[in-house]
C-alpha cells in the first residue's frame, strides 16, 4: 500500500528552467509535487531535496526551496533617484526550485526527492550537461599563504569595496542597479549585504521591506512572524545577485543585526517576532543564542540561504552576525557556542563550501575555525588621520588570528561633517590606501554609502587603488609590514605596505597635507625632497614605479639598489616625485642577468 502512495504522490514534474549552462552556471528546475504544505518553509513539514551527480562522481546535495517570482517596474517614472517607487507584481504560481551550479564540465545526473506530510517521493532522474565556461570558481582561502583570498582555479582576488547593506526608501533593486554600476566602473569588485532592515520608530507602520525605511533583504520579519519568509524580498536579492554576476561584483551576505536584540530600541525588540511577548521563543534577548527553539529556527533560515544562493560564485561568504557583542547581556561562551555550532552547520550544509564570517571584536569567535575570515569594524572622530587609526585598529583586532581579515565596516564617526569639510572624499581614499597595504584581503568596507559616497560622487577613490593592485598575486609571496631603518624626510611622513624578498607595495602618506581641527579642514603644503629607508629587500637591483593616487597610473619610473648593510639608513632608499597628500610606490627586483 505504501509503495502505491509513493507511486501516485511522486513528483508530477521536474523541469529544467535554465538553458544549456557552463561550469558555475546556474541550473534550475522546477519540481511539482503534486501536493501543497501548509508552510512551506518548515522543513519538518515540507522538505524537497535535489541531488546532482558530476562527472567525476562527485555529489552534491541541495535542499530546495519555496519561490514566487515577480516582475518589477517603476510605479513614478517621473521620479529619479531614491525618489523612485520599485513596484513588483507576482509572475506565475509560486511552487518548489532546486539550484545548482557545477564546477564540472559534462554530464550530470538531477536527482529530487520529497517529503511532505510525512509521504515521501522521487522524482525520475534527469540529465543535464555543463558547458566548459571560463568562471574562475568560489571564493577560497588561498592554500599558498592563508592570510589572502583566492578563486578556486588559483586566480588572485582581493576585495574593493563598500558596504551597500539596504537600499533607501522604496527604490528597491534599482537603487542596486544605479550604485552597482558606478562602483565596478571603478575597479569597485566587493559589497557587502544585509538580510535585515531598519525599522519605522513609528509602531502603528507593520515593519516589512519596502516601508520606506533602510531595506536589506530579510527573509523572517515582523509583517511574516516565526518560521515564515518574505519571498518578495528573497526575489529581490535574487535580482541584485544577476546585477552583481553582470557586473563582477561579490558580496557577502548578513544574516543578524544587534539592534534588533536591543531593548532599549523601543520599536524594535518590542516587534521582534521571537520576542516571548508577541509569542516567540525568547523572553530575553540573550536567550536567542541559548533557546534551542530559536536555533532551530535559525538554521531553517540558514537552509533556505544556502538552497536559494549558494549555487552563485559571486556570493564571497556568510556573515553570521552583524556586531554580535554589541548585543546587551552579551556573553562570550554562549557566543562562541552559538557561532560554533551554526557555524558548523553552514559548513555541513553548503556543498559549495563557501567562507564563514562574523563581526565585530569577540576574539574567541574569530579564533574559531568555523570561522574564515576575520572582520572587525573601525570607526574614528574625524579629527583623528585616517590611515594611522586604520592601522592601529588592524593590528589590535584582526591581525593575530592567521586567518584572512578586512574590515567589514569603517568610517568616520560624524558623516555629516566629513561631507561639509571633506567632499574630495579624502577621508575614504586614506581608508582604502591604508586598509589595501595593511596586510588584509580586502580594503575596509566603507559604511557611509549613502550620505558621503554616493551623493558625493566619490566611486573614483577606488579606481587608482584598483589599478595599482591589479595583477597582483598576493598569496604568492611571504610579506611583512613595511619598515624603515632611519627617521623619514620630513618625519611627518608616515609608510605604510608590503615588503617581501624580491617586492614592494608602499603607500607613502603626510597626514599633515588635509586633516580636521577644531571643525575646520586644514590644509598643509607639498613634499618636495621627500625620503624615505625602507628595509626588506633582498640584495639587488630594482625598478621603482611611483602611482599617482588621485587620477591613477604611473607618475615616474626610478631605479634603485639594495646592497647587505645594516648601518643607519640601510635599505632601500626612496625619493619621491613632489606630491601632495599621498604617492605610492610598486618595487620590483630586476631579473638577474644570465652567466
Amino acid at each position: 500500500m505504501m509503495a502505491l502512495a509513493l507511486l501516485l504522490l511522486a513528483p508530477q514534474e521536474v523541469r529544467v528552467l535554465t538553458g544549456p549552462a557552463g561550469q558555475y552556471e546556474l541550473i534550475e528546475a522546477a519540481v511539482e509535487p503534486g501536493v501543497k504544505a501548509a508552510n512551506p518553509f518548515d522543513p519538518k513539514e515540507a522538505r524537497v531535496e535535489g541531488e546532482l551527480r558530476l562527472p567525476s562522481g562527485r555529489v552534491l546535495r541541495v535542499p530546495g526551496f519555496w519561490y514566487q517570482g515577480y516582475q518589477r517596474s517603476i510605479a513614478n517614472p517621473e521620479a529619479a533617484g531614491t525618489a523612485r517607487v520599485e513596484r513588483l507584481a507576482a509572475e506565475g504560481e509560486a511552487g518548489w526550485r532546486v539550484r545548482f551550479s557545477s564546477p564540472e564540465a559534462g554530464r550530470h545526473r538531477l536527482s529530487v526527492s520529497w517529503t511532505m506530510g510525512g509521504v515521501s517521493g522521487r522524482a525520475k532522474p534527469l540529465e543535464v550537461t555543463v558547458t566548459p565556461g571560463r568562471g574562475a570558481g568560489f571564493v577560497r582561502v588561498s592554500p599558498r599563504n592563508r592570510r589572502f583570498l583566492e578563486h578556486e582555479s588559483g586566480k588572485p582576488f582581493f576585495a574593493i569595496g563598500e558596504n551597500l547593506c539596504m537600499y533607501e526608501k522604496r527604490e528597491g533593486t534599482y537603487y542596486y542597479e544605479r550604485l552597482l554600476e558606478k562602483l565596478a566602473a571603478n575597479g569597485g569588485n566587493y559589497v557587502r549585504l544585509w538580510q535585515e532592515y531598519y525599522v519605522p520608530q513609528d509602531a502603528s507602520i507593520v515593519a516589512k521591506p519596502g516601508d520606506g525605511s533602510f531595506a536589506g533583504f530579510p527573509l523572517e520579519t515582523h509583517a511574516t512572524g516565526l518560521g515564515r519568509y518574505d519571498l518578495e524580498s528573497a526575489w529581490r536579492l535574487d535580482e541584485v545577485e544577476r546585477e552583481c554576476r553582470r557586473r563582477g561584483v561579490y558580496f557577502q551576505l548578513a544574516f543578524e543585526m544587534t539592534v534588533w536584540w536591543q531593548t532599549r530600541m523601543k520599536h524594535r525588540w518590542p516587534r521582534n517576532p521571537y520576542n516571548a511577548a508577541n509569542g516567540g521563543p525568547c523572553r530575553t534577548p540573550q536567550e536567542y543564542f541559548t533557546s534551542e527553539a530559536a536555533r532551530e529556527l535559525v538554521k531553517r533560515r540558514l537552509r533556505y540561504s544556502v538552497a536559494r544562493w549558494g549555487w552563485s560564485t559571486q556570493l564571497a561568504a556568510w556573515e553570521l552576525w552583524n556586531e554580535v557583542d554589541n548585543n546587551e547581556g552579551f556573553d562570550v561562551a554562549a557566543n562562541e557556542a552559538w557561532h560554533r555550532e551554526m557555524g558548523g552547520y553552514l559548513k555541513a550544509i553548503d556543498p559549495w563550501r563557501h567562507l564563514v564570517t562574523t563581526s565585530w571584536r569577540d576574539g574567541r569567535m574569530f579564533a574559531l575555525p568555523q570561522i574564515d575570515v576575520v572582520q572587525g569594524h573601525s570607526y574614528w572622530e574625524s579629527r583623528f588621520d585616517a590611515a594611522q587609526y586604520t592601522m592601529q585598529d588592524t593590528d589590535h583586532l584582526m591581525r593575530r588570528f592567521g586567518k584572512p581579515f578586512f574590515f567589514g565596516e569603517q568610517g568616520v564617526e560624524d558623516p555629516a561633517e566629513v561631507a561639509r569639510l571633506d567632499p574630495e572624499g579624502h577621508h575614504l581614499h586614506d581608508a582604502l590606501w591604508a586598509s589595501a597595504l595593511s596586510g588584509a584581503a580586502g580594503t575596509g568596507l566603507y559604511w557611509w554609502w549613502h550620505n558621503y559616497v554616493e551623493p558625493l560622487d566619490l566611486y573614483r577613490q577606488f579606481k587608482p587603488l584598483a589599478e595599482f593592485l591589479k595583477g597582483e598575486d598576493l598569496a604568492a609571496r611571504s610579506w611583512s609590514e613595511a619598515r624603515i631603518s632611519r627617521p623619514n624626510l620630513p618625519v611627518s611622513v608616515q609608510v605604510y605596505g608590503l615588503v617581501a624578498e624580491d617586492r614592494a607595495l608602499l603607500w607613502i602618506h603626510d597626514p599633515l597635507a588635509f586633516r580636521m581641527v577644531g571643525g575646520k579642514a586644514e590644509r598643509g603644503p607639498e613634499q618636495g625632497e621627500a625620503s624615505v629607508n625602507v628595509v626588506g629587500l633582498g640584495d639587488g637591483e630594482y625598478e621603482v614605479e611611483w602611482w599617482d593616487t588621485a587620477r591613477g597610473g604611473v607618475a615616474r619610473r626610478d631605479a634603485g639598489r639594495v646592497r647587505a648593510s645594516n648601518h643607519f639608513g640601510y635599505g632601500l632608499e626612496l625619493k619621491p616625485p613632489r606630491f601632495w597628500r599621498d604617492i605610492a610606490v610598486r618595487v620590483s627586483r630586476k631579473a638577474r642577468a644570465a652567466q
